[in-house]
């Protein structure tokens, strides 16, 4: 299997939504929300945007403080967590306004209940103005929302929805390696196996190769497979 991001399109959307916060008009907020199921691929197509714009990506914890979380920033942005809040508050900003660094913030729901925590990062934002983004499940828009001055100032939305037929036909033709290739019908019966999520895709994708490999086939069939399960104990062609 490559080690590849395929282009589907919860990936395209999270480019887009990442292009509109940092080419934003005057006036307009800067922060995003992407959300969704576990599962996804929220958290790679994420890590794989931070790379490209030399951004700064940290995850919140269930037993985070603001000096806790401000701490991980600073690490990440190469320096010793220092004292006092406010001392990082100042590096951070500092450094995000000079190098126009983002911050991308995952596991972002355990930010909902601790109403410092998210002061802390809406003051990130205001003093700087460079796009902040968080990356949370299914329910963290409904959560935010009772958050009236976090809420204004996010701009751009995207939920992650389940890869349809079109996503797993991609993703296998960007990570399936050695020219092999995945008969449509056999993606679909995947897909469905593993209600659209992503991470399960992938790994039944690895499996699909890895029959192809023992069997020396360079298009694997519904047929091929046969009714093995994509996770699991497998069976080779005969």
């Amino acid at each position: 299997m490559k080690a590849i991001v395929a282009p589907v399109k919860n990936v395209i959307a999270t480019q887009n939504a990442f292009d509109s916060l940092y080419n934003r008009s005057y006036g307009v907020p800067g922060i995003g929300l992407i959300h969704g199921p576990t599962g996804f691929g929220k958290t790679t197509s994420v890590a794989y945007l931070f790379n490209q714009v030399n951004g700064v990506l940290v995850r919140a914890r269930a037993n985070d403080t603001s000096s806790s979380l401000l701490g991980r920033i600073v690490s990440e942005l190469g320096a010793q967590p220092m004292s006092r809040n406010a001392r990082m508050v100042d590096y951070i900003i500092e450094q995000m306004s000079m190098y126009e660094r983002p911050l991308f913030i995952d596991e972002a729901d355990y930010l909902m209940g601790d109403i410092k925590l998210l002061e802390s990062i809406r003051d990130l934002y205001d003093a700087t103005e460079v796009p902040v983004v968080l990356i949370g499940m299914d329910q963290i828009a409904k959560r935010i929302s009772s958050r009236k001055q976090f809420f204004n100032r996010i701009s751009e939305w995207v939920e992650f929805r389940p890869a349809d037929l079109d996503d797993v036909i991609v993703m296998a033709d960007c990570m399936l390696a050695g020219g092999i290739r995945a008969e449509a019908e056999l993606l679909e019966q995947l897909r469905q196996a593993a209600c659209g999520e992503m991470r399960r895709i992938t790994i039944g994708l690895a499996q699909i190769e890895k029959l192809a490999r023992a069997n020396d086939l360079d298009v694997v069939t519904l047929e091929h497979w046969g009714d093995q399960p994509f996770h699991g104990l497998r069976r080779q062609v005969a």
